[in-house]
């Protein structure tokens, strides 16, 4: 066998990708060729890396969104810094969860006032405050709800203004933008300096996200038909009666009336003034090339979607990591099993009343209970819960102890339990947290507890104890997992490989649908059916006239006289 180095084969290694050229290394037959053979192949193939290294990589521009948008997106990046592209994350000065600097990618500072800083515990106490507000207050409709996230809504859009003004009021960092030699942006869709970005730079733009700074994505871009896609608030299903479905129309019209009215034109007046351009923010967001969205449809209901629509559920969950020697033997020593406890990224504490309620509600159980959980010391804890002021969740939903999940419901959270197979005891605060636990709950997989602000010990002990006895809820979670990992294309690598695909390709714009630039009247066919009606009444009328004539024509017959 003789080995042929020739640079006409660099381009299928190429199309197939360096991690196919690990693939290719393995399965070549070394014990078969000389040492001179060997030493040929070895360097064609290291070659061939360079060369895919260099050809490549890229030079993305990251803009991210605070909280756990900036942890999920963190994981996408370093799998994208993992394969040689270079990333730079553009931040506000004030930023809380978004590091000053990295040794895995660039950091960009955009200088923000000092008035504007708020240190972590005083936005951590603030963002408590306001979801405790949410959570254990009585609302009195889905209508209450709706308006109060629309109030939410308004207070994010001034913030998001002055954030975007000290970006585009600064020469400096632009000037750096324009010269930075970006091949595309990668950002958060509920950041709108993303989509202006893109604009403003002319770049391809991928979003990673699901939520818009008013709505669900799918809304915008996507046909959603109102008689069975609720919208957030409603608290329905996919299955709707007489009486849902108008609330799920109604609500749907207020949230377009105060994003057309009341967030978008703020935006838009922003657009005018620092991209001089009369496309709205929201024709923007429509030309996006890729959206990454964190949805599977083994637990999203059903809906229309669109060609460069990709569906990453599941994106964040990961192998188990060893836990600490404290926690796995408080696992492992467990006789009955383990509830593992957690509301989210922020709330580590609770109002001390609804906190004595959970405490005494889980210390009937005969499981252990493991809680994150740092406030005020509570009487009513019992011996078999342990309190941590951070608990590592994927790790323990992944132990073959762990039992029940007691979630609030956020999207990572409830991925994270459908791919270890968890079933969930839903206690919602804000959001989209109750029509994600619903969803579950209609599949069979959680309870769900309706009235977080009267919630007693006793519903806290019959929830989980529900879950716990009835095999259904486990049964049905662990198809849910089966389903969500029986999938051709990992959601990670799904996620990587479209960003590439907009890299290579300078964009996506062939999966662009033409009907999202269509006006109004068009995209619903309303001038076809104001013609068609026109022509049908035209014809009736016609139909009538000619009728009438003819009746009118019909001659007498004569009468015999006698």
């Amino acid at each position: 066998m003789t080995a042929h180095c020739e640079i006409g084969d660099v381009p299928p290694f190429c199309a197939l990708g360096s991690y196919r050229i690990l693939t290719i290394f393995q399965t070549v037959n070394f014990s078969a060729m000389t040492v001179a053979n060997k030493m040929c192949v070895v360097s064609f193939l290291t070659g061939v890396m360079l060369l895919l290294t260099c050809a490549q990589a890229g030079k993305i521009l990251v803009v991210p969104v605070e909280g756990s948008h900036w942890i999920n997106i963190k994981i996408l990046m370093m799998e994208l810094v993992q394969r040689g592209h270079e990333l730079t994350v553009l931040r506000p000065s004030t930023s809380l969860y978004i590091e000053e600097t990295s040794e895995d990618f660039k950091l960009l500072t955009v200088p923000m006032s000092v008035q504007q800083a708020m240190s972590r515990k005083e936005f951590e106490d603030y963002a408590l405050n306001w979801i405790f507000q949410q959570a254990f207050t009585k609302h009195g409709s889905s209508f209450t709800l709706a308006w109060e996230f629309i109030q939410a809504l308004q207070t994010s859009t001034e913030l998001a203004t002055v954030a975007i003004g000290a970006l585009f009021d600064n020469e400096v960092i632009l000037e750096d933008l324009k010269t930075g030699g970006f091949d595309m942006i990668l950002a958060d869709p509920y950041n709108v300096a993303g989509v202006m970005l893109a604009h403003y730079l002319k770049l391809p733009i991928v979003f990673f996200g699901r939520w818009m700074p008013t709505e669900d994505v799918h809304f915008t871009i996507a046909p959603s038909p109102l008689s069975y896609v609720p919208v957030i608030n409603s608290r329905v299903t996919d299955v709707m009666v007489f009486s849902e479905r108008m609330k799920n129309v109604a609500l749907y019209c207020l949230y377009q009336v105060a994003s057309r009215f009341l967030i978008f034109p703020v935006y838009d007046k922003l657009v005018q003034r620092y991209l001089n351009t009369d496309v709205s923010l929201l024709d923007m967001y429509k030309r996006a090339d890729i959206y990454l969205m964190k949805v599977d449809f083994v637990f999203e209901f059903p809906r229309p979607t669109m060609p460069n629509t990709v569906y990453i559920g599941g994106f964040q969950c990961s192998p188990p990591k060893p836990l600490s020697q404290d926690i796995q033997n408080f696992m492992d020593n467990s006789e009955h099993g383990v509830v593992v406890f957690s509301l989210g990224t922020i709330v580590k504490t609770m109002p001390i009343n609804i906190a004595r309620e959970i405490a005494a509600g889980l210390a009937q159980l005969k499981e252990r209970v493991i809680w994150r959980y740092s406030g005020e010391q509570l009487d009513t804890l019992g011996n078999n819960t342990m309190t941590v002021d951070w608990l590592p969740q994927n790790d323990l939903l992944s132990h073959p102890k762990t039992k029940v999940f007691l979630a609030h419901g956020g999207e990572n959270g409830v991925y994270e339990a459908i791919c270890h197979g968890v079933p969930i005891v839903g206690f919602p605060l804000f959001g989209d947290q109750y029509e994600n636990i619903l969803r579950l709950k209609t599949r069979g997989a959680a309870v769900l507890l309706e009235n977080t602000q009267d919630v007693t010990a006793q519903d806290i002990f019959s929830a989980v104890r529900l879950v716990i006895d009835d095999s259904s809820y486990s049964r049905a979670m662990k198809h849910l997992s089966e389903l969500h990992h029986d999938v051709p294309i990992p959601p990670r690598d799904l996620a990587v490989f479209w960003t590439e695909f907009v890299m290579r390709h300078g964009g996506a714009e062939h999966l662009h649908a033409v009907g999202n630039d269509l006006p109004w009247y068009q995209y619903y066919l309303l001038d076809v059916t104001a013609v068609l009606l026109l022509a049908f009444l035209l014809v009736f009328y016609m139909t009538c006239t000619f009728l009438r004539s003819c009746c009118r024509r019909k001659p007498r017959r004569k009468t015999k006289r006698s």
